[in-house]
């Protein structure tokens, strides 16, 4: 499943511990490949139990609220028959009946089946053609129905059938309502635990089975599911039932219903496997990108993976309101309109790869997900972690000119700040309920998984690491798995012990600090590198502290002023001398092409060199360089001085990554000379950031210029946004306004890069009128990223009146669900705009809540340190100790312990920040506020 991502540049509010024991599937839930658990060799307990055994020892005590709420293991469906009667254009109502077939491995008295938000009913158990009668008795709290059979269930197979009605939801998840217009639709969303809020199942990813649905609806419906419908049966009364065949071995979080007036491109095939694009009615216009990238993608996935992909077809259903970004359904992946339906004439480039991106990451997830499936939600990295590298991996490698790397790092380095913090989570994180799992669909799953991915497959070298992707595929397609299964067929490719390397990132929570210096002996140069854990609060590790990391280093040597080398060792202990067979380089850059998940600290003498020599380090590096600095900073780690002196020397960068980089310091900065310093201080630091990156910007202009130069575009809209978003030049705001209006006018008068930037500093200085326009390009928007355009640019207004206004929308059908708690993220981060959002947010908590669902209402939690004092920071944590969020624990415990660390950096680094300030104007460096 794709997730929301942290705001390019802009360093988003973070959004989201010990090791433990994990379940061992057995060989009923590891399906057709080789079961999960081997036996032990003669003689010895096996390499897997001591494994476990030694894991067992460090698992902290579970927190008392939370019980687990796991299935007996020992009655497990291998069939299930599921019948659903919906029709959303008459009514919300849905009803059906389901039978599982069942294997029962030992004497069964009673059993449970998942149900939450169901009325169940008629409960038949049926053993060798004779009926058994059953009782039901809810289980709330376990989202449970407790199955009493009249008489025991001996060790053999059964089926249970029953009965089930419901409504559809409002939240976006189970089977939910969502409408376009006057058309009504029926969509379903299940990941991670609502399968039971569609129907009696057993909602567990590690209980797989072979579904046959049918569906009972209007004739003018379409009807969508993971497999080809095998016939459409004519019914009276102006309705049909569609009977689809039956699927290979699935999770239930894995099934997919869609129905409701749809329409469908002309197929394109990659191979034998035909590719639709549906959608709802008159956006036929938007399929073509979505088309090639999905073939091109799919093509190089089935080559990477030496296997076809895995299923009858594939349908990209773009979905009018959506939860997630996108949905990895088997054979009919669901998405976002804004992640599908795109005009290549008018989207940005940005638009674009992310596009690719999600299309690519969801079908990679066809065989790392989907026909391989970890076993249970603390693994859930196992599906993230590598199909989030995977999609980089391979539009990288279908687009080069696109710099996907790049991207990459943006998204890495938001990931670095959240695992900075003392709430953080491993990689690896026990869970117990429906709600841990919830919580962890984060940065620290997908990105900083992914970074451990990309680390090892880098450390092992890519044919190697492919060779053992192919095997753990092979091995174990159809089934489920384990972390310690990909680690041994890694082994057995590499000929080398894998898990010794990869536990301590994946089992432990944070990232290393590698400090590094150098001198000269004996003609060559001797590096001495120390690791301790990097903290947000800064200063060294706690006292004894015993967390290292096997750390695949790699570092870029200095060679003369634009020539470089690379030198690599595998660090395994807390200091490490490392013998350099250069003399005296230029320069010893700690992390090369940013390929490890850690920050190097340089001494002051080494950064000075690296400052000297930036046309050796690649894009990525100097995007890495400025946002190490920036949180060596932040943590107390460095100086404030010199990093705004490096940054303001980046005027001639000529990467528009690189510039972007910038924007999360500069901004920060000029918060905290807002809060902290004297009247007029941030202005001060505006008006530096204006002079540094605005004779660039006035010498790119804003005319289109060659279509094809897309560096200069996107060099273009990157100054655009220092210049402008975070230097506020007030010069550009009349020219905003014209190129706002002309881009009202007619999509093509503006370079497509500039117009997010445009429309949203419009908004700025927008008044009434501009927001009537806003508002009503968005309803008659001709793509799904002109509309999101215009409705997330209302959070940018700053006059009162408006900003109420746009508050009052939130709770309208102005607003898609899906984007309610992004617009109010936005809102909160609007210096203007923050007080009366979260003051809306308290007022009107009960009604976001009954809309958002669990992944979403965390959001504007997160988001809530940019409000910005102690008090406000009192008033959020007494609001949700008494408005608790149930898959929003952590991300409260993080959004206080950030309004903690940004309050002492105020405090902090204030000073030296006033001194930096005053050697360039007029300011008295004794005078601060309050």
């Amino acid at each position: 499943m794709a997730t929301r991502r942290k705001k390019r540049g802009k360093g988003r509010t973070p959004s989201k511990a010990a090791p433990s024991k994990r379940r061992t599937p057995s060989k009923a839930a590891s399906g057709k490949g080789r079961t999960a658990s081997k036996a032990a060799p003669r003689g010895g307990t096996s390499q897997r139990a001591r494994r476990a055994k030694a894991t067992q020892r460090k698992t902290p005590p579970a927190r008392a609220r939370r019980r687990s709420v796991r299935l007996s293991p020992h009655v497990r469906p291998t069939e299930v028959d599921l019948h659903v009667e919906v029709d959303p254009s008459v009514g919300p109502g849905f009803e059906g009946e389901v039978t599982h077939h069942l294997s029962i491995a030992r004497t069964t008295r009673s059993f449970e089946i998942h149900a939450a938000d169901l009325r169940v009913s008629r409960a038949r158990i049926e053993v060798d053609g004779r009926r058994i009668r059953a009782t039901l008795e809810p289980d709330p709290e376990r989202q449970t129905l407790v199955v009493r059979p009249a008489e025991p269930l001996l060790p053999g197979t059964a089926t249970l059938s029953l009965a089930f009605r419901g409504r559809l939801r409002k939240d976006l998840r189970g089977l939910y309502a969502a409408s376009s217009g006057e058309r009504a639709y029926a969509f379903t969303q299940l990941e991670a635990a609502d399968a039971r809020r569609f129907f009696p199942c057993f909602d567990e990813p590690s209980f797989k089975a072979a579904f046959a649905l049918s569906v009972t609806t209007g004739r003018g419906n379409t009807v969508l599911s993971n497999s080809p419908s095998a016939k459409i049966e004519p019914l009276d009364g102006g309705r049909k039932r569609v009977h689809f065949e039956r699927t290979p071995l699935l999770s239930t979080y894995l099934l997919a219903l869609a129905v409701g007036e749809l329409e469908a491109s002309e197929p394109r095939f990659c191979g034998k496997t035909e590719i639709r694009v549906w959608h709802v009615p008159g956006k036929g216009g938007l399929n073509d990108f979505g088309l090639e990238t999905a073939r091109e993608t799919l093509s190089r996935l089935e080559a990477y993976f030496d296997l076809p992909y895995p299923y009858e077809k594939l349908d990209l259903v773009a979905v009018p309101d959506f939860e997630a970004g996108a949905m990895e359904n088997a054979g009919a992946v669901f998405f976002r309109e804004t992640l599908l339906l795109v005009d290549p004439e008018t989207a940005t480039l940005q638009e674009k790869k992310r596009v690719a991106e999600v299309i690519c990451h969801e079908l990679a997830h066809m065989w790392y997900g989907d026909l391989v499936t970890m076993a249970w939600w603390d693994d859930l990295w196992l599906n993230e972690a590598f199909a989030t590298w995977m999609a980089f991996q391979v539009v990288d490698g279908w687009k080069p000119e696109w710099k996907m790397w790049n991207d990459f790092q943006h998204y890495r380095s938001a990931a670095l700040g959240m695992d900075a913090l003392a709430q953080t989570h491993p990689i690896y994180t026990k869970v117990r309920t429906p709600e841990e799992a919830t919580e962890n669909f984060d940065l620290i799953t997908y990105e900083k998984g992914a970074s451990v991915v990309r680390m090892i497959e880098r450390y092992l070298g890519a044919e190697t690491f492919r060779a053992g992707v192919r095997c753990y595929i092979r091995d174990h397609q159809l089934g489920n798995t384990v972390a310690a299964d990909l680690w041994d067929a890694l082994g057995e490719a590499s000929g080398q012990e894998v898990e010794p390397i990869v536990r301590a990132w994946i089992e432990q929570p944070g990232f290393p600090l590698v400090r590094i210096t150098r001198k000269s002996r004996d003609g060559g140069t001797e590096l001495t590198v120390r690791q301790e854990r990097f903290r947000s609060k800064g200063g060294r590790a706690r006292a004894g502290g015993r967390e290292s990391w096997p750390i695949p280093w790699v570092g870029r040597i200095g060679t003369g002023r634009t020539r470089s080398r690379t030198e690599r060792a595998l660090l395994t202990k807390k200091r490490q001398v490392l013998t350099l067979p250069v003399a005296k380089p230029r320069f010893v850059y700690g992390n090369a092409d940013e390929g490890g998940f850690f920050r190097p600290l340089h001494a002051p003498e080494e950064l000075a060199a690296i400052a000297g020599s930036l046309d050796a380090l690649s894009a990525v590096e100097r995007m890495g360089l400025l946002g190490h600095q920036w949180a060596a900073v932040r943590s107390l780690f460095a100086d404030v001085g010199p990093l705004l002196d490096l940054a303001l020397a980046f005027g001639e960068e000529t990467d528009a990554d690189v510039l972007l980089t910038l924007a999360a310091p500069l901004d920060g900065l000029c918060g905290t000379a807002r809060r902290a310093l004297v009247d007029g201080a941030d202005a001060i630091l505006r008006g530096q950031i204006v002079d540094a990156f605005g004779p660039a910007l006035q010498a790119a202009g804003f005319d289109r210029g060659d279509p094809d130069d897309t560096d200069t575009s996107l060099r273009r809209a990157a100054l655009l946004t220092l210049v402008g978003q975070v230097g506020e030049d007030p010069t550009l705001v009349p020219r905003i306004a014209e190129l706002c209006d002309a881009y009202l006018d007619d999509r093509r008068s503006i370079d497509p890069n500039l117009a997010d930037g445009i429309v949203s500093q419009a908004a700025r200085s927008g008044d009434g009128e501009r927001f009537e326009r806003f508002l009503a390009q968005a309803e008659r928007a001709a793509t799904p990223q002109e509309r999101r355009r215009f409705l997330m640019a209302l959070g940018s207004f700053r006059e009162p009146a408006l900003i109420k206004r746009t508050l009052e929308l939130c709770l309208t059908d102005t607003i898609l669900t899906q984007d309610v708690a992004i617009l109010l993220t936005r809102m909160l981060g609007n210096r203007a705009a923050g007080e009366a959002t979260w003051a809306f947010m308290k007022r009107r908590w009960k009604a976001l809540v009954r809309r958002l669902p669990p992944m979403m209402v965390t959001r504007p939690i997160e988001a809530t340190p940019a409000l910005g004092t102690r008090e406000y920071r009192r008033d959020v944590a007494e609001f949700f100790e008494a408005h608790p969020v149930a898959t929003g624990e952590r991300a409260v415990r993080q959004a206080l312990e950030q309004f903690d660390l940004d309050l002492a950096f105020d405090r902090k680094v204030g000073p030296a920040l006033q001194r930096w300030l005053a050697q360039r104007a007029d300011l008295e460096p004794g005078k601060r506020r309050g």
